[in-house]
């Protein structure tokens, strides 16, 4: 099979997850490099079908880096925490030093409580191990998902992997499909966290994060 990574003698990094083309194999698909590689983004875009076809309620926030994961998160403002936070002169705390000190025994009984509820975590990614990465460290804290070209959310290897972990993986429209803004179910995870986490300096950060994003899109 022709190297992928080497074009008239010139060496060119193609990543794996910009190969479009699945096969079939004895051993589940695998994944081809065709002649002509198109190479795909992350799809952003299909977001907002994610969060429906999943039932999340809240406000689709644009993609966001939190503890180094690009991912979009669905959360709901809580309106009457909100409004005593800003009575009280507490805006979001983005700073994640400053966060860091809500843990302190003196410091406690003056923490604000979180003025959002997170819905859940999209992990809009071109490789389902990206995705995974990304959705992973979420997983304790609220419902995650994958959203995945079409044939990389169907590879059984990926499908093995969301079976131990539990997000939920959803598959863009294919070039083929009659809605290019559809997405669909593959594999449901998890509905909710397995268990109740506690609030950590972290978590708090995340919901001040996502608070402070929430707001600037009203």
């Amino acid at each position: 099979m022709r190297n992928p990574q080497v074009n008239e003698g010139r060496s060119t990094p193609v990543a794996p997850e910009s190969l479009v083309e699945a096969r079939g194999t004895v051993s589940g698909p695998r994944i081809w490099a065709p002649d002509t590689v198109e190479v795909l983004s992350a799809p952003d875009h299909l977001a907002q079908a994610a969060a429906s076809a999943l039932g999340w309620d809240g406000v689709v926030l644009p993609p966001m880096v939190l503890l180094g994961r690009r991912v979009v998160v669905v959360a709901q403002l809580l309106g009457d925490v909100h409004e005593y936070r800003m009575s009280a002169g507490w805006r979001p705390v983005t700073d994640r030093v400053s966060v860091s000190t809500w843990d302190w025994p003196e410091m406690r009984h003056l923490v604000p409580p979180p003025a959002v509820r997170l819905a859940g975590i999209i992990a809009p990614a071109r490789h389902w191990r990206t995705g995974l990465t990304g959705a992973a460290p979420f997983a304790g804290l609220c419902p995650t998902a994958l959203l995945l070209p079409a044939h990389i959310a169907r590879n059984v290897e990926c499908l093995t992997h969301v079976e131990y972990y539990g997000p939920t993986v959803l598959a863009a429209a294919g070039p083929h499909d009659v809605d290019p803004d559809a997405v669909d179910v593959v594999h449901a995870g998890r509905a909710r966290v397995v268990a109740t986490t506690p609030l950590t300096t972290t978590t708090r950060w995340v919901h001040e994060m996502v608070y402070d994003r929430l707001l600037a899109t009203r």
